[in-house]
């Protein structure tokens, strides 16, 4: 049986991503992802675990597709390689990063129990340049379309 390295995250966005470009000129987008696993005991009552974070490292045009599509607060779900790193924190301790590099990204689709909370349309969204949309479909011919 082969190895492989394979996490399948959802969560929400705990801040916007961010693009770096390094000296190589490849560009990388960086967000974390909050997860939990909550659960309801016998008594039918939430108990609410601590969030578990992911700093995750979305490359090239999956890192654009990112910052255009996502926001902090945003339920994401990611799937790539997954990796601990250990590293030294100012205190002089040692932590633990759990990092994900992404090769794929979606926004998972679930009915929100809040809905009167959360209005898409007041969000705020990043402009989009034409180039964003190339093809114009209103001028597409009915006959072309295969369904």
């Amino acid at each position: 049986m082969p190895n492989r390295n394979i996490v399948e995250i959802m969560g929400h966005l705990g801040r916007d991503p961010e693009v770096r470009t390094l000296s190589n000129g490849a560009e990388v987008t960086s967000f974390s992802i909050a997860t939990s696993n909550d659960y309801k005991d016998k008594s039918g009552e939430w108990v609410k675990k601590d969030a578990t974070w992911w700093n995750c490292q979305a490359w090239g045009g999956l890192g654009a597709e990112v910052v255009r599509n996502f926001f902090k607060g945003d339920a994401v779900m990611v799937r790539g390689k997954g990796g601990m790193r250990e590293w030294t924190g100012k205190d002089g301790t040692t932590k633990t990063t759990l990092e994900v590099r992404v090769n794929e990204v979606y926004k998972p689709i679930y009915e929100r129990k809040d809905k009167a909370a959360y209005d898409e349309d007041e969000r705020p969204r990043r402009k989009q340049s034409n180039d964003d949309f190339p093809m114009d479909i209103s001028a597409a011919d009915d006959a072309d379309i295969p369904f």
